[in-house]
Formats: structure tokens, sequence, C-alpha cells
């Protein structure tokens, strides 16, 4: 019996001792100068996450936050014996809404970049790609089913500085298709299949990409008068849709954007905008 009280005795002193030395630590932690310089830094560096604005089943997109990783900095200063600002590691603040039970219809207002999106059921003009390249502009192409299996070569050439995704029949996806025709964009070009797009709600629709792990786009589809219409949509954020083969007012579209100081990005770069983090 004494000896069992022995062990019990040696087993509560021994968590208090961890306890207290934990404790101890954290205090003389608490009052180091690196330390303190460091919960200084905080404010300085601080990004605040942009949160998406939801409207009931639309979205538009946010931005991730950044702060200051507090242990990693100071053990890497620790090493060093002093604070260095240049050794402050930086972490993400994620966005934790997953909203793909909704539709996005703009990226985050608060840069002046925009996307545009070609939509390709017949062919593609060449002129345009050359054009695209030229301008150094990453544009998005939403191709149908028959045309990616025809023009697996020329798929390839065009996702060298753009992007691919599955463009459904009359805009409604069907869950064998997507599967096979995300599996082909993935394999054969440099971007993954990871946006729906349609003109109008969809429930069906949206759920089906959903399922996929896929974002749906909601957007009006420029067909006409596109000069006009490309005008009257562009501001921060805008994802512009494009179902024309008129390459003159598209190339007077383009430099319109382009001339009021908008980057032209693609999907992924503008709908996953990023604070960069880490120092």
């Amino acid at each position: 019996m004494k000896k069992i009280i022995k062990v019990f005795a040696v087993i509560i002193f021994s968590g208090f001792s961890f306890f207290y030395t934990e404790k101890v630590t954290k205090i003389i932690r608490k009052k180091d100068p690196i330390m303190i310089k460091l919960n200084e830094a905080k404010k300085d560096t601080y990004i605040s996450v942009v949160k998406p604005i939801i409207n009931n089943d639309e979205y538009i997109a946010g931005i991730n936050g950044c702060m200051i990783d507090i242990d990693k900095s100071y053990n890497k200063m620790k090493t060093v014996k002093e604070y260095k600002r240049e050794l402050i590691v930086m972490k993400e603040i994620d966005i934790e809404d997953d909203l793909k039970d909704k539709y996005i219809v703009s990226a985050n207002k608060l840069q002046r970049k925009v996307g545009i999106i070609f939509i390709i059921k017949d062919d593609i003009d060449d002129r345009l790609i050359k054009y695209l390249n030229k301008k150094n502009i990453n544009a998005n192409f939403f191709v149908n089913l028959k045309f990616l299996e025809d023009n697996s070569i020329s798929i390839k050439m065009l996702s060298e500085n753009n992007n691919i995704y599955y463009l459904a029949d009359n805009y409604e996806y069907n869950s064998d298709y997507i599967k096979y025709a995300n599996s082909f964009i993935n394999i054969n070009t440099n971007n993954q299949s990871d946006y729906c797009i349609v003109e109008k709600k969809n429930k069906e629709t949206l759920k089906i990409c959903s399922d996929n792990d896929m974002k749906t786009i909601k957007t009006d589809i420029i067909r006409d008068n596109i000069v006009n219409n490309v005008q009257n949509k562009l501001s921060n954020g805008s994802i512009i849709a494009i179902e024309s083969n008129d390459l003159e007012k598209i190339k007077i579209s383009i430099n319109y954007i382009l001339s009021k100081g908008y980057k032209i990005e693609n999907l992924d770069n503008l709908l996953n905008h990023k604070n960069k983090c880490n120092k």
C-alpha cells in the first residue's frame, strides 16, 4: 500500500512540476525582448481576411489574410539571439466558407483585375490565339466535349497560356459526361477543370458540379453588341464571357479593358487570389 502511495505521489509531483515549469517558461518567453517586439509587429504585418460577399445563392469571392506565425518566428530569432524583421515567418488565415453550393458572380472587388471567358462550340480562330499571346493575356476557354475529343493537340497547345474547362450542352451538366471531360482536360492541359459555367441558375447543375468538387460561375454570355456590352459589364472582379467569332470586336473590347488599367487573369488566379504571406 505504501508503494502505491509513493508511486501516486511521484506521478502527482511530476505532473505539478511539468505544469509549473511550462508556466514559468511561458512567463519568461512573454517578457523576452524578442517576443515583445514580435507582438508589437503584429499590427504592422497583419492582413485582414476579405470574406466572400454572399447574397442568397450567389457570392463574390473573398481573399485570404496573413498574420505572424509567432512560434516559428520566435524560434528562428532565438537561434541568432536577437529580433530581426527579415526572420519573421507569416502564415495564412484561410477563408473558411465552403461555397460550392452557390454561384460565383464575381471575383473580389478590391483589385483592378478581370477574367475573360471564350465560349467555344465549333472552332477556335487561330488569329485570336495569336492576338492573346501577343498581348500576353491568359484567357479561359470553355469547350464542349466533341471539340475536346476532336482537337486534343490544339487543346494542349492552347493550354500553354490559357485555361481550358468543360462546357456542357445547353449549360446543363451531366454526371457521367462531366467526369469524362474533366479527366480528359486534367490529363491533356496545364490546369485542372474545376469550374462549371451557367447562364441561368440550375440547381441540378449546381449540385452535379459541387459533387465533382467544382465551383459554378454564373454570368451573362455576350453574343452581340460586344464592345458596348463589355464596356457596361467592366468593373473590378468582372467575369466576362463572350460567344462570338467577331475577332475585330473582341480585339477592340480587350484593348478597351487594358486601356482602363485592368489586368486580365485566368480564373485560377482571379478567383483564388491569395495574399502572399510567406517572408
